[in-house]
C-alpha cells in the first residue's frame, strides 16, 4: 500500500553522486515512509515508485527515488567522512534534476563511478512527477531493471534501461534498500530545498 504524504528538506552541499578520480558523496536526506518493507533481497524486488512535487531554483536541485545496493551482511565502510560514510558500494537514483535552468528527468547508475542521463520531463511544469523502478525479469535476453515517468493516464515512458544490476553473482547475495531522497549539491546558498512527496510503493516478490 503506498505512504501518505511526507516532506524531505535537504540543506546546501547535498548530494549522492560519485566520480573519479576521488569524488564519493552520498549525505543526502534520504526517507523510507512506504507501508511495506523497504529493503530486502534483490532477487525479491518488484518495483518502487513515488510522486513528488520539486521546485529548483539551484543548479543540480533534484529530488526522487534512490536504490542502494550492498551485499547481503556487509558493512558500511566506504567512507571516513559525512560525506560518503553511508556510501554503498553501488546504487542508481532517478527523479528530476535542475539543469542550466531546466527540471530535467534523470538518471544515475553507479557501478564503480556514476553515469548520468537526462531526458525531458512529460507533463506541465510544477506538476507532481512520479517515477517507477521495475524489473524486467520477463526479458527472454535477460535481467534488467527499467525506470519510467509515469504519466497521469498510466502511460509509461522508458527512461532508462539499467543491466549491470544483476551482473555481480547471484542476486539473492544482494540487498536493495528503496529510499526517497531529495539533494541541493550547490553550496553558494544558505536556503534548505524542500519536496514533497506521496504514494511511495515498494513491492516484492
Amino acid at each position: 500500500m503506498p505512504s501518505s504524504s511526507f516532506t524531505i528538506k535537504a540543506s546546501p552541499g547535498t548530494d549522492i553522486w560519485r566520480k573519479p578520480p576521488s569524488t564519493d558523496v552520498f549525505n543526502a536526506p534520504r526517507a523510507a515512509h512506504a507501508r511495506n518493507k523497504t529493503t530486502a533481497p534483490l532477487s525479491a524486488f518488484q518495483s518502487a515508485s513515488i510522486s513528488f512535487l520539486l521546485h529548483p531554483k539551484e543548479q543540480y536541485d533534484q529530488a526522487g527515488l534512490v536504490l542502494s545496493l550492498r551485499p547481503i551482511g556487509s558493512e558500511t565502510t566506504r567512507g571516513s567522512n559525512n560525506d560518503n560514510a553511508n556510501s554503498p558500494p553501488k546504487w542508481i537514483k532517478t527523479g528530476v534534476e535542475y539543469y542550466k535552468g531546466v527540471a530535467k528527468a534523470a538518471t544515475v547508475a553507479c557501478d564503480v563511478w556514476s553515469d548520468w542521463s537526462l531526458a525531458d520531463v512529460r507533463g506541465e511544469e510544477g506538476d507532481w512527477v512520479t517515477v517507477l523502478v521495475e524489473s524486467g525479469s520477463d526479458d527472454e535476453l535477460g535481467l534488467s531493471l527499467w525506470i519510467y515517468q509515469v504519466l497521469r493516464d498510466g502511460e509509461k515512458v522508458p527512461l532508462r534501461e539499467v543491466c549491470w544490476v544483476f551482473g555481480h553473482g547471484e542476486p539473492a547475495g544482494w540487498e536493495v534498500a528503496v529510499e526517497a531522497y531529495a539533494c541541493r549539491p550547490e553550496r553558494g546558498t544558505e536556503e534548505e530545498l524542500s519536496v514533497e512527496f506521496k504514494g511511495f510503493d515498494v513491492r516484492w516478490a
